[in-house]
């Protein structure tokens, strides 16, 4: 056990060696981005109601407000146990976010934004349009998963949940603190011309994309198939595939109606 662990080190410090290289664009992580983004749109103007999708434990976006008392931040999350570990916000609900009764009025939020949660619903069309209904006409709506066709989520999905778990927890022990990977995940319509349909099933407007490549992190315990991976995510960012991204960021409107949109 001992030598298998030298070698996954050191064999990680190979795959580093070659990540470090990478332009910092092509390896940006898809949680900065989500960050960012959130924390844009809620500081964009005071006394916004913003339901985060999967609060879970903590809300991610939340260092990046400018003042976040003067908003009306929600959680929403199936575990009540980590929603119960979650500090920063007073306001908590434990619920399913495609069930057909979702608890939230027609038109109540400005704000729906997730990170890391598509993936584990196994409706996205029914959480869409729950997404649609709860928002206000001119709300915005801004989600961060990652993608179906990505390798590691195809190996994710063939995987009982819990041997994955202790698969990726072994592979990549400085992973264990964040304690936020392992979750049952379905991928369920997690890529991009599945989303868009959605997106427009649902009546949204000003659609934004941005997709991310770079997945063979998950592979650097073994360099030979880092490096095989990264060719691969190289490749299929050159070509622009991007039902074969490995992360999306989606950001999307809701129009105000014709008569007030001048």
């Amino acid at each position: 056990m001992y030598l298998l662990t030298r070698f996954i080190a050191a064999n990680q410090r190979l795959s580093k060696a070659i990540e470090d290289r990478l332009p910092a664009r092509f390896k940006r992580h898809i949680q900065t981005l989500y960050k960012y983004k959130a924390a844009e749109l809620i500081n964009r103007r005071p006394g916004q109601v913003v339901l985060d999708i999967g609060g879970g434990k903590e809300c991610p976006f939340w260092q990046y407000l400018d003042d976040p008392r003067r908003h009306f931040i929600i959680a929403l999350d199936l575990s009540e146990k980590e929603l119960r570990r979650n500090r920063q916000l007073q306001h908590k609900i434990v619920a399913d976010a495609a069930a057909s009764r979702f608890p939230f009025y027609d038109g109540s939020a400005d704000l729906v934004v997730s990170r890391s949660a598509v993936e584990h619903i196994r409706d996205n069309a029914a959480f869409f349009a729950n997404c649609a209904r709860v928002l206000r006409r001119g709300g915005v709506m801004v989600h961060a998963f990652p993608g179906r066709y990505a390798p590691f989520a195809l190996i994710n999905q063939l995987l009982p949940n819990r041997f994955a778990r202790r698969l990726v927890g072994y592979l990549h022990p400085e992973w264990l603190e964040e304690d936020n990977y392992g979750f049952l995940a379905f991928y369920d319509r997690c890529y991009f011309s599945a989303v868009q349909d959605l997106l427009t099933r649902n009546g949204f407007g000003n659609f934004k994309f941005e997709f991310l490549y770079y997945q063979s992190i998950y592979f650097n315990f073994f360099f030979p198939l880092y490096v095989l991976m990264l060719a691969y995510d190289l490749i299929a960012s050159a070509l622009g595939s991007r039902n074969l991204a490995s992360g999306i960021v989606v950001t999307a409107e809701l129009p105000l109606p014709p008569a007030c949109s001048a």
